[in-house]
């Protein structure tokens, strides 16, 4: 109970309980009613329906002013629940740092593009999503009948491997591509990548990201 209704509350209950004193005797309710009012102890002259008349009168006035007050403080208070939503559900940046590296974030309008695929494989595979979301957009910006020269096919990209357009086959297998070079390399993301781009091969070979320009425009097209 707010203190309004609570200030209303007793007052209905102080006059309630004269009332009902005056129900009992006239003696006892004039009483009551004079050690409500503080009044002095001069007798009182009027007639106990006279008292009550003006009683309720002034009842009615408090109780109005109070309602008057409760109803401009209620306009009055901010609305602090909708404030709140609005700054939780505010959205956050898609790109994540991950290992030391900084995953940069895809464009609006591939946002929300199997996103269940998505959210699949990297638990599955223990990959971050926004890694497999930017990895698809460089290699097909979502679009899932790409092939590229050398053969790459679908979403990821994958030269090896059947059904390779069907969206949920080439995410998983992409993302279990992707999640085995970041064991082998210990978590570096820089040399994953460029395995995944450039080949294993050439990593090993170059003893680190090859210094093809095609590599290398990969890895920063990706990460910070």
């Amino acid at each position: 109970m707010n203190p309004v209704e609570h200030v209303i509350s007793t007052r209905q209950a102080e006059f309630e309980r004269a009332f009902e004193a005056a129900k009992q005797s006239s003696t006892t309710f004039e009483t009551k009613l004079n050690e409500r009012l503080n009044a002095t102890t001069e007798q009182k002259t009027t007639s106990i329906q006279t008292v009550t008349d003006a009683e309720l009168i002034r009842a009615r006035e408090v109780y109005e002013a109070l309602i008057n007050q409760a109803d401009t403080t209620s306009t009055t208070i901010p609305n602090t629940t909708a404030e709140t939503t609005a700054t939780e559900t505010k959205p956050t940046t898609e790109s994540t740092n991950w290992n030391n590296y900084q995953i940069k974030p895809i464009s609006a309008e591939n946002e929300g593009k199997y996103s269940e695929l998505i959210k699949t494989a990297a638990a599955k595979y223990d990959v971050p999503e926004a890694l497999i979301k930017r990895v698809i957009q460089v290699e097909s910006n979502f679009n899932p009948s790409v092939v590229s020269s050398a053969g790459a096919t679908g979403l990821m990209q994958l030269m090896y491997g059947s059904n390779r357009t069907n969206p949920a086959t080439n995410i998983d297998l992409g993302t279990k591509q992707l999640a085995g070079y970041i064991k082998k390399y210990d978590g570096d993301l820089k040399l994953a990548l460029a395995a995944y781009n450039a080949g294993p091969g050439n990593v090993s070979k170059y003893g680190g990201v090859p210094p093809f320009k095609e590599t290398q425009n990969y890895l920063t097209k990706i990460i910070e």
